[in-house]
C-alpha cells in the first residue's frame, strides 16, 4: 500500500498539496532533504500555499537550521502579509529563540488576523502573560472565553492567572465551566472545592 501511495504522490507532483503530502511523507521517514525538495517544489508551484511554507520552515527547525527556518516564514509573509497561520509559526520560532518582544508581536497579530482560532488566543495569552501582562493576557483569555465556551485550555489558563492575580471568585467561576465539561474529572471537582473555600 506504501509503495502505491509513493506512486500516487509521484504521479500528481505537479499539484502544491501533493507536494506537501510527500515532504511530510518523507519527514516522517527521516528524509530531511528530499522533504526540503518537495515543500520547496510545493512552494515554486503556488507562491500562495501558506501551508507549504510552515512545513518548509518546520523540516528545517527539525534539523537544528533555525535561520532557514526564519528566513522561509518572512518569505511567506512579504508574499501574504495578513497570513494568520505564518505569523503564528513566525511567533513560535521567535519564542524559541528567546526573542520575546518580536515573538510577541507575531503572535498577537495571529490572533488578530484570525478570532476564531481558540489556539492562537491561548498562545497570545501565554505569551503576554510571559512578557509580564497579566492584566492583558486575562483581557484576551475572557474575550476568547466568551467566543470558545467549551475550551479547556483557555479555561485552564483563566483559572491559575486569576488565582495568582488573587481574585478567587473569577477562578471559582472558570473551575466550575470546568468542571461541568469534565464531570468525572476529581481534580477539577477537588479544584472547585479548595476555591469555594469548602
Amino acid at each position: 500500500a506504501m509503495q502505491e501511495y509513493e506512486a500516487s504522490l509521484a504521479q500528481e507532483s505537479d499539484w502544491p498539496a501533493t507536494n506537501v503530502n510527500l515532504g511530510n511523507l518523507r519527514l516522517r521517514q527521516g528524509r530531511p532533504d528530499e522533504a526540503v525538495a518537495a515543500y520547496e517544489r510545493a512552494i515554486r508551484l503556488d507562491p500562495r500555499f501558506a501551508g507549504a511554507y510552515v512545513n518548509l520552515a518546520d523540516a528545517w527547525r527539525q534539523q537544528g537550521r533555525e535561520p532557514e527556518a526564519e528566513k522561509v516564514l518572512r518569505q511567506g509573509l512579504a508574499v501574504m502579509p495578513r497570513d494568520a497561520e505564518l505569523h503564528h509559526a513566525l511567533g513560535l520560532l521567535l519564542v524559541r529563540q528567546h526573542d520575546n518582544d518580536g515573538a510577541l508581536k507575531e503572535l498577537v497579530e495571529a490572533a488578530r488576523l484570525a478570532p476564531d482560532n481558540a489556539r492562537y488566543a491561548y498562545v497570545q495569552s501565554i505569551a503576554l502573560h510571559s512578557a509580564g501582562r497579566r492584566g492583558d493576557a486575562l483581557a484576551v483569555l475572557r474575550g476568547a472565553n466568551r467566543r470558545h465556551p467549551g475550551d479547556l485550555d483557555i479555561l485552564g489558563a483563566l483559572i491559575s492567572i486569576s488565582r495568582e492575580a488573587g481574585d478567587r471568585p473569577a477562578a471559582l467561576r472558570y473551575a466550575r465551566q470546568s468542571a461541568a465539561l469534565l464531570p468525572d474529572n476529581a481534580g477539577l471537582q477537588q479544584l472547585v472545592a479548595e476555591l469555594a473555600g469548602r
